[in-house]
């Protein structure tokens, strides 16, 4: 039987399994979350109904105190359950746990946001009766809820539901989890009235009540009418001794259906009075809403969203369901009315108090702006809002600007320990960031002038103070003692993700400076002078991009992820045990300070965020290294390393952690998800997948494609929106196709430049050969001879042994690395100074003998080859380990015959780094899977095999079953072999 990947769905009552059961089934429209328990509140591991942004405050409390420290936490409330009904049967009351209970089933429909729970009761008596709770929560009218309760038996019965306000269980946090936060001691919820309503025979009956919180002076009002298919005998319970109002509806009869309307509405901002007439408008929308009209309005809504945010696979059922589960419950939960945001938790717990982190706007918003612009706005308008209190907390650290909080509902900071909060300054370029974003794939620049501009400038005025041109670092910008969002590493100098985002981040102030000059001097004039901006700030604000210092290992070829990450101790498992996850439950934070462990992705989410600044080979080196250092301990990790495996070519590695990021909920993989729902992970879904797999990044504002598609699909289908114009990608295993609706968009595949709009443009997935590289010594000519002569006659000088063997381990590689291999042959050390002296006066025999080389020292069959190649108009490299290349070719007559040629002297780690290899297809502005690379050394093959391009042995110096072509002699090498 085929898994339905439309909703989710559970058989069964597990009581081992409530909590996580409790966030899987939770049900949200942006605004009301509901957890999925029970209507009648039992069993239930936290029967919690939230409001996104509504909260209380409370004093952060230290043992040691000192300046600048957070002041005040935010804790999203629960609050009383408007939709809370109890059922009796013939005087028992249900329960899904009682052993009355002969079948149970709950279902979330993902095409509706019903959450349905069917269960088959048998009363004492031998009645079997059939009871169905639905709960929806408007996403169009998002202060409107609906519970309908349908009861059918073959006999009469006797039944009363009883319908009320569930207040707030309080709960106990005994368990020593960050992530969870804290739970406030005593309730923050004051009644301040209630009473009923819908007097008369045609009225509905109902109830409301109005609350305010204690310290945070937040006022919710919220209530509730009820509607059923047959004449209810109707008693209203007592309001005095403070209870709230509560009513017992009884039947008798075989068919009953009772639908109970409720709302919520809070004010906006503390000490606001709630407006008498919106309370009064919401309580007439819900005394006049009819339950069919509703379930069209989900359905309608939430056709409208599948058609821009649906993702279809073929091939792997759970996968299938697991992302539309994710995308369906990440929008459940972020908030769309400009005031609130998106919690780490969304609105289905109470981990990490409700706070908004980072999460929105380098994971949620990818998805948002790509798919629903509008949602994404909502966000962008919600920091906007905040922006003042974001200034007063760059006053209180002195800085000048706006600083962001780390973790917060209402703008002020909320973090309570700064090495993993307050010192996460690039919270300030990930909002940058994400507007950057928002304006170039909506082409919105409204938003601008709504305090989006205002954003932008004082969130880079803070990092120009921040930072400083350091005199120790050859004069270029640095940022010292930040956190990255490797929170393993805390207060550290020049983290890597902070330096290029922040780069970023003022490169884009700049550029949208001159623009808005240009193209809205009025708004820019505006702005001047609120801002009080002088020309001489933009230009010290373009300088320090220019010169951001970005921590650089040239001895390994890696970005360093900060200037003391490797100075510090790798783990030692003979030393301290293998690691125990999550490590921040385990160690004390200085343990993890000072070893080489990494939380989630830092430097490689970097790489993923500013691509254009890492070359290829780069991301493929900076990723091998820190892969095994990262301990996935964040939910945030997986998602990031997933879409940068596949990068690199390791796909394998990249499917496992897709899988991991997708699934992260349904399979409970942190073992956390009862405390909520990791929204961050399931933005993180879809990145995965359209990034991914499907390769998309954006490059000078055109859409570009490298679509790879694992072996366990056969396809994979998605839509983005740039501009109004819906772009439809679908990837097959032969064959991937473009399609576009609203007008015709530019779009690359790989380096092919496509017109796309509604005719359907297609290209082969894996991109056609455009180019081939050749190594020059033994594929071009054969300087092995004079090469062979200068390390001879070198060796015989210092009395080093070097024979032909010797000699055959120096092909392909470097002359360091060749000089290297004769000194470790005899055991020898030298100096660093005289390794370039070695080095440069085998170089100066080597050169003299070149002099010999001529054009007919071309090795046979390669002139010929040039040209068919020239002929079908394919590029060609060439990618040597030797600086005399350039002149080798002149010497040749072969200057002009090649598109490019690789500086030798550039390059960082020579083969068998791919690094040569990559440099070409950049060079030709190619991706290297578009290419061919042809060599003659073993060193060089694994080279282009790292490269990921076709390999194309010559010679029997190399393994033939390493190869996908293999020539004994260039005379034999053909254009087919060569290309595909």
């Amino acid at each position: 039987m085929s898994l339905d990947t439309w909703s989710l769905e559970e058989t069964g009552f597990d009581g081992e399994h409530i909590a996580q059961g409790e966030s899987l089934f939770s049900i949200g429209n942006g605004y009301i979350g509901y957890r999925g328990f029970p209507c009648e509140r039992e069993p239930a591991h936290h029967s919690g109904c939230f409001i996104n942004g509504f909260y209380e405050i409370s004093p952060i409390i230290y043992g040691e105190d000192a300046y600048g420290f957070a002041r005040i936490n935010q804790t999203m409330l629960d609050l009383p359950d408007c939709r809370y009904l109890v059922i009796t049967i013939d005087g028992i009351q249900v329960n899904v746990a009682d052993s009355r209970v002969q079948f149970y089933r709950r279902r979330l429909d993902f095409r509706t946001g019903i959450l349905e729970q069917h269960m088959q009761w048998l009363t004492d008596e031998g009645k079997l009766v059939h009871i169905t709770w639905e709960t929806l929560l408007s996403m169009q009218q998002y202060h409107i809820g609906a519970l309908r309760v349908r009861i059918h038996c073959t006999d009469e019965v006797n039944a009363t539901l009883y319908s009320t306000i569930g207040m707030p269980v309080q709960r106990a946090n005994t368990e020593l989890d960050p992530r969870m936060g804290s739970t406030l001691s005593t309730s923050s919820l004051v009644c301040e009235d209630c009473g009923y309503y819908g007097e008369g025979e045609e009225a509905r009956p109902g109830f409301q009540a109005a609350f305010k919180t204690l310290e945070s002076a937040l006022d919710l009002s919220c209530g509730a009418v009820h509607e059923s298919s047959e004449p209810l005998q109707v008693e209203r319970g007592d309001l005095e001794e403070g209870h709230l109002p509560a009513l017992a509806f009884s039947w008798s009869g075989a068919d009953l259906s009772l639908t109970k309307y409720f709302y919520y509405h809070t004010s906006g901002r503390p000490g606001e009075t709630l407006p008498l007439e919106l309370a009064q408008q919401y309580r007439e929308e819900v005394a006049n809403a009819s339950w069919q009209t509703l379930v069209e309005m989900q359905r309608s809504w939430y056709e409208s969203f599948w058609a821009h945010t649906d993702i279809e696979i073929t091939g792997e059922e759970k996968l299938q369901q697991a992302l539309r589960f994710n995308f369906f419950q990440l929008q459940q939960s972020t908030g769309r009315d400009g005031n609130s945001a998106l919690a780490a938790k969304g609105l289905t717990g109470s981990g990490y108090e409700g706070h908004y982190f980072w999460d929105t706007e380098i994971y949620g918003m990818a998805l948002f702006n790509h798919t629903l612009p509008d949602t994404a706005r909502a966000l962008i308008k919600y920091r906007i809002s905040t922006l003042d209190r974001a200034r007063a907390r760059a006053r209180e650290m002195n800085q000048r600007g706006a600083l962001y909080p780390w973790r917060t509902i209402n703008g002020l900071e909320a973090s309570a320990y700064f090495p993993a909060g307050t010192a996460q300054y690039h919270i300030n370029a990930d909002i940058a960031y994400a507007i950057f974003q928002y304006l170039e794939v909506t082409g919105d620049d409204t938003i601008l002038e709504e305090g989006a501009a205002e954003v932008l400038i004082e969130t880079a005025r803070l990092f120009f103070d921040l930072g400083f041109f350091n005199p120790e670092k050859g004069g270029k910008f640095c940022i010292n003692e930040v956190t990255g969002p490797d929170e393993y590493s805390a207060l550290s100098d020049n983290n890597c993700y902070t330096n290029v985002m922040v780069q970023h981040h003022l490169e884009g102030v700049s550029k949208l400076a001159s623009r808005l000059q240009n193209e809205k001097p009025k708004l820019w004039n505006h702005l001047v002078e609120e801002l009080s901006i002088h020309d001489e700030e933009l230009s010290l604000f373009a300088r320090a991009a220019e010169q951001m210092y970005i921590p650089y290992d040239r001895k390994r070829g890696i970005h360093m992820q900060d200037d003391y990450f490797l100075n510090k101790e790798p783990w030692d498992t003979q030393k301290r045990g293998e690691i125990r996850h999550p490590m921040l439950l385990h160690y004390h934070p200085l343990v993890i300070y000072r070893h080489q462990v990494i939380k989630q992705a830092d430097t490689v989410l970097g790489m993923l965020l500013q691509h254009h600044r890492f070359p290829w080979y780069q991301r493929k080196r900076n990723f091998a290294f820190y892969e095994p250092l990262t301990t996935g301990d964040s939910s945030l990790s997986a998602c990031i390393q997933g879409i940068v495996a596949y990068d690199c070519g390791f796909l394998d590695l990249g499917s496992s952690y897709i899988r991991q990021t997708a699934l992260m909920d349904i399979e409970d993989l942190h073992h956390n998800t009862k405390d909520g729902l990791h929204t961050a992970a399931m933005a993180g879904s879809w990145m995965a997948m359209v990034y991914g797999l499907g390769g998309f990044r954006m490059k000078d504002g055109i859409p570009t494609f490298r679509p790879q598609l694992p072996k366990e699909l056969q396809r994979l289908k998605f839509h983005l929106t740039f501009r109004g114009i819906v772009l439809t990608v679908t990837i097959e295993p032969e064959i991937t196709t473009y399609e576009a609706k609203g007008g015709n968009l530019t779009v690359h595949h790989r380096s092919d430049v496509l017109i796309v709009g509604k005719e359907a443009v297609q290209r082969p997935t894996r991109g056609a050969c455009k180019a081939v590289i050749f190594d020059l010594d033994g594929v071009i000519t054969s300087t092995d001879g004079y090469h062979y002569r200068a390390w001879k006659r070198l060796s015989d000088a210092h009395q080093w042994a070097f024979d032909e063997e010797i000699n055959q381990k120096l092909r392909g590689i470097s002359r360091r690395q060749s000089l290297q291999v004769i000194l470790d042959h005899n055991r020898v050390t030298v100096p660093e100074e005289e390794i370039q002296e070695y080095t440069d006066q085998k170089n100066t025999w080597y050169r003299e003998s070149l002099e010999e080389l001529t054009p007919e020292d071309i090795l046979p069959g390669i002139p010929a080859l040039l040209e068919q190649l020239k002929q079908r108009k394919i590029y060609t490299a060439i990618a040597s380990a030797s600086r005399n290349a350039p002149f080798i070719l002149d010497r040749l007559g072969l200057s002009d015959s090649f598109d490019a040629v690789v500086p030798a002297g550039e390059v960082v780690l020579g083969k068998p780094n791919p690094e040569v290899f990559a440099r070409a297809a950049d060079m030709l502005g190619l991706y290297p899977e578009e290419c061919t690379g042809v060599e003659d050394a073993p060193a060089g093959i694994t080279a282009i095999k790292e490269a990921l391009m076709k390999v194309v042995g010559v010679g029997s110096a190399v393994d033939p079953e390493l190869c996908d072509a293999h020539v004994l002699k260039t005379a034999d090498l053909t254009v087919e072999m060569l290309l595909w």
